[in-house]
């Protein structure tokens, strides 16, 4: 049976499934060893998910209608989407954030086709590229994206990022 992945964007009515993905996810770093997204745990949303759905910027992954997957895709630069790349006055990219996966689901190329989903969707809305920021160290996800395409634009090295200070990986996705 071939399973048939589909991107949904997130409704109101979906917030608090979006949101024990979110503390699954960060629950399952802490135990890693990071500090990054400790502030879900501490009930602080720097990404202000209830409004971002309300906004349109929050999609979720199935896998034969089971939840898979999330991420965050903001047409408007946050002040951290600023404070990184520069601020953007234009209406050109896509910033996604917070993209994650089920841990069961792991090892079954989710992420891809969460990735794949986002640039899809970047281009219907005629986006001229998608962008990213990641932990410099983090040899997995800066692999992941390299092997997606994206192009490292930039690293900025000693970035206050509230749980911690680190260097960040800025990569882009060229769509046109």
């Amino acid at each position: 049976m071939s399973e048939i992945f589909t991107l949904h964007q997130a409704k109101t009515e979906h917030l608090e499934m979006i949101e024990v993905l979110l503390k699954e996810t960060a629950l399952w770093l802490k135990a890693k060893g990071s500090l990054q997204w400790n502030g879900i745990l501490e009930g602080k949303d720097n990404h202000n998910t209830a409004s971002a759905i309300d906004r349109g910027e929050v999609f979720y992954g199935t896998l034969d209608n089971e939840l898979v997957g999330m991420f965050i895709l903001w047409e408007h630069q946050s002040e951290w989407d600023a404070a990184l790349w520069g601020t953007d006055q234009g209406n050109d990219f896509y910033y996604l954030h917070r993209l994650n996966i089920k841990r069961e689901k792991a090892g079954m190329g989710i992420p891809q086709m969460m990735i794949n989903a986002a640039k899809d969707y970047a281009e219907k809305k005629q986006k001229r590229a998608l962008r990213l920021d990641c932990i410099a160290e983090n040899e997995f996800l800066n692999r992941m994206y390299r092997n997606e395409n994206f192009e490292l634009v930039d690293c900025k090295e000693d970035f206050n990022a509230g749980e911690q200070i680190n260097d960040f990986n800025l990569y882009q996705y060229q769509l046109k």
